[in-house]
This record gives C-alpha cells, structure tokens and sequence, in this order.
C-alpha cells in the first residue's frame, strides 16, 4: 500500500515553520520548508535536481497533497552545493538535532500514518499472495498467474521505461490530458504541470505506486460525476501512458496489462464510493 502521512510543525528561530514527518527509516521535512531556510535563492528546476522523496500527506481540510521530503542525510549533503552556505546548513542541522529529534526519539506513536479505510489499501505489493488474495475477495479470474507477475515487475519498475514523457499530438488525446490533470489538481494540491508529475513519479521514482494512487484519485473522481469517458481520460493517466512506452512489447501477456489495470482501479474506486 501507499502510506498517507500526517505531519507535525516545529518552529525554527527564523519564525518559519517546518513539517516534519516521521517514517520507519527516519525524519523526513518538507524541501520546501527547508530550502526556504538554508537556500531561499535556488530556483525551482535547481530544486528539482535535488535528491528528494515523494510523500502523500494529509494537509489541511483533510485534503492529500503530494510533498517533496528531505531526510537528514539528504539535508547535510546540500552542503555540496556552491550556492549554499555551509554554515547555514550545518546550523540548520544542529537546530533539528536539538529541537526536533528529540521530540520523536523511542516515540513510535509519532510515526502518524492514516489509517486504512479500504481494503485495497492493505494489500503488500512486495507479496503477490497478497494481491492474489484481493483479486479472489473481488471474484476476479481474469488475472494469470503470469499477468499478475507482469503488472508487479511493471509496478515497481523492473522493466525498461524510456527516460522522457510521452508526448501527444493527437487532438483527443490532448484534450483527455488535459481532462485528467484539470480532476488531478482539483483533488491534489501542489502540482504544476503534467510533465513535473511524470517526470517526479514515473522516471525519477524507485516505483509506480504512487502514480497509480494519483491515478485512482482521478478514475473515482470521474466516477462521482457519472463520467462516460473515464477510460479514456485514464489512458492519459501516468500508468497507462508509462504502459506505452514500454520498450519489448512482445513479451507474453503485455496486451492485458491495460484492461486488468483499468479493472483494479475499477475495485479500488467502488470501495471508496461505496464509503461515501
């Protein structure tokens, strides 16, 4: 599953805020909270080549919004950068060593993860059994043995993609982009254009899961409006168009990826609506 995570706020001497979060591996603060700190110059594509994680974090209203983290190690080796001060960065770190990891330190309750509402929501994509396991709950008997090993390995990335978004010149498939990142705005906050996402969640990320749960977050939506073109739109979407550029094609059971995972999200947005 995609964790959903709550944040907590430190004051730092600046009178900034900084978000934290607390995952299993470590601290993570928000890029943007720290970089307004240690590097307020830097413009946005030199912020964009910094290392950084990509969270899913309940904001304010309850509402999720995709967020750029820095961990500690990441924070130290801003000190690489020319254009940033040393000295800043070094401050910066002894202030979180001191005020804010304290705070969390043998604290496990401050992990703050959204609980799961939905049972698509449990499933472990690092253990088929656990996705075969969904797929018997739903009735489902279209998906192999061998189509399911190919969505995972596709899931997290283990087969070729190309290093670039895809481009579109028809004229319908213009206007479902478009269609898909105007839902995509409207119930994610902090996105700017369709490329930043694709490349942010299909090129630079260790996996897919992410961009399927945005993918999701759009197909229920159309769903709420009674859409009739929803699987259009979705073809426009960053799986299925991550999906087209695969380069071997060829390989067995390639040409069901598309409908089975088109189904899931099928299931996964029937529950959400079902809770409604």
């Amino acid at each position: 599953m995609v964790e959903v995570w709550r944040y907590w706020e430190f004051e730092h001497p600046s009178s900034s805020v900084v978000r934290v979060i607390a995952t299993p591996s470590g601290l993570e603060l928000f890029a943007v909270d720290v970089l307004q700190i240690v590097a307020p110059i830097l413009n946005d594509d030199f912020v964009r080549s910094i290392e950084v994680q990509k969270r899913l974090v309940m904001m304010e209203n309850n509402q999720v919004s995709l967020v750029s983290t820095l961990s500690a190690l990441s924070i130290h080796s801003l000190i690489s950068l020319t254009i940033v001060e040393h000295n800043v960065v070094k401050q910066f770190m002894q202030w979180v060593r001191t005020n804010v990891m304290p705070v969390f330190k043998n604290d496990v309750t401050m992990i703050a993860i959204e609980q799961p509402k939905y049972l698509f929501q449990q499933i472990d994509y690092d253990q088929k059994d656990s996705l075969i396991k969904y797929l018997y709950f739903q009735n489902s008997d279209s998906w192999s043995s061998n189509s399911i090993d190919l969505y995972l390995k596709f899931i997290f990335k283990k087969l070729p993609l190309p290093a670039s978004c895809p481009q579109t010149i028809d004229l319908n498939g213009i206007d479902f982009r478009t269609r898909y990142f105007q839902v995509l705005k409207t119930v994610l906050r902090s996105v700017s254009n369709y490329e930043y996402v694709y490349e942010d969640l299909v090129i630079r990320s260790a996996n897919l899961l992410i961009a399927q749960s945005l993918d999701l977050l759009v197909y229920y939506h159309l769903n709420k409006l009674n859409e009739f073109d929803i699987n259009q739109v979705l073809e426009q979407g960053l799986i299925l168009q991550a999906l087209g550029t695969m380069v071997n094609k060829s390989i067995d059971n390639f040409k069901d990826l598309k409908p089975m995972y088109l189904n899931l999200l099928d299931y996964f947005s029937a529950e959400m609506l079902a809770l409604d």
